[in-house]
């Protein structure tokens, strides 16, 4: 019996889990970009004119969006906030819409919602509750169906009021481009792009960004009929449709992405990051981008709590490779120990301390 046994869990935030900070009342998560965006974004928008007007507040906890001069442009706002030196979004008489600084409406004052990524605001995400008709005002309280549409920054229509599922899914920083997940009532899901175009036709199941926001060209798990595959955003296909198949980002270094295949038992509908469905996983593989197989083990590949290190297992022995998938020891110990900042391995019997045998640092 192997005497691996992790006495702390540290959970992994990462830009594929964490849910985005919303602007208005969330009804469905979205990606978040912060702290994802690459430098070259920022070095962009730096010099970007400051927002020509601002916010008062008036009696009553409404707002007055007005010019420097102090002419009112836009008066019974609430809930207001300027977003990346250019937007105002902001409710008035308790129905979302988006304005810049001249006062000149962008979306209407008509929607029970509005999605935004803040530290991009390229594009929004608009949210009626009630109602099947996208061209009618809907007034009838009693009816509960959402739809939702999107809209860019000029005002125009990416994508009509539906009762699709609507999700912000990347951001191509090279491109100023937004990305979106489109889940259709069909229960089709595709990728669609920020000019209303398809980069991935809705005939998917699912589909889950694996690097959103990094700067890199996307890749996404995509799920059909209980399988699931690697693809990037353009459709190529690097891990086929298999079934009992888990997929997520590995590493990324040099814009070079790994990404980490585990075999699940049958019939696991186990969901998340590795590290947290372990008992579900049979073995693992590491495939670079181009599909090719770097590394595989006959066991979960786990990464040590404090170190920069993961645990691998081939033929009954446990190894350890680097973020790299560099071998670090080959494959020797009958088991292993991760006590945070103390990792014991055994060998023939013997406990030793790993720190003993590498160095750490």
């Amino acid at each position: 019996m192997s005497i691996k046994n992790r006495v702390v869990k540290v959970v992994r935030i990462s830009a594929l889990i964490t849910t985005a900070f919303i602007i208005s009342i969330p009804t469905h998560a979205t990606i978040n970009c912060a702290g994802y965006l690459p430098n070259s974004y920022f070095e962009r928008i730096e010099n970007r004119e400051p927002f020509a007007g601002k916010l008062v507040n008036k009696d009553g906890n409404t707002q007055q969006l007005q010019n420097l001069d102090g002419k009112v442009l836009l008066d019974n706002l609430t809930d207001a906030y300027i977003l990346m030196d250019t937007y105002l979004l902001a409710k008035q008489h308790d129905k979302y819409g988006v304005a810049n600084a001249a006062g000149e409406i962008i979306i209407p004052f008509e929607y029970d919602d509005i999605h935004t990524e803040p530290d991009i605001a390229t594009s929004f995400i608009v949210s009626i509750n009630g109602g099947t008709d996208a061209n009618i005002n809907v007034t009838d309280a009693t009816q509960d169906i959402s739809q939702q549409g999107i809209i860019n920054r000029y005002g125009d229509w990416i994508y009509p009021l539906s009762d699709a599922r609507v999700e912000h899914a990347h951001y191509d920083s090279d491109y100023d481009q937004d990305f979106f997940i489109i889940a259709k009532n069909s229960g089709l899901t595709g990728l669609l792009d920020d000019r209303g175009y398809w980069a991935i036709m809705p005939k998917y199941d699912s589909i889950y960004p694996l690097n959103a926001c990094t700067g890199k060209p996307l890749y996404l798990q995509v799920s059909s009929q209980a399988k699931t595959a690697l693809i990037d955003q353009n459709n190529g296909i690097i891990i086929p449709l298999a079934a009992n198949q888990h997929i997520e980002l590995f590493n990324d270094y040099d814009g070079v992405p790994l990404f980490l295949r585990s075999t699940l038992v049958a019939g696991s509908s186990a969901e998340g990051m590795s590290q947290d469905i372990e008992d579900d996983i049979i073995s693992a593989q590491i495939i670079d981008a181009n599909g090719k197989l770097l590394l595989s083990s006959d066991a979960p590949i786990s990464k040590l709590l404090y170190h920069q290190l993961y645990a691998y297992k081939k033929a009954g022995k446990y190894g350890f490779i680097d973020d790299r998938v560099k071998v670090v020891v080959e494959p020797q110990f009958d088991s292993y120990r991760d006590d945070a900042d103390k990792v014991w391995v055994e060998k023939q019997g013997e406990l030793v301390r790993l720190e003993s045998l590498i160095n750490l640092d």
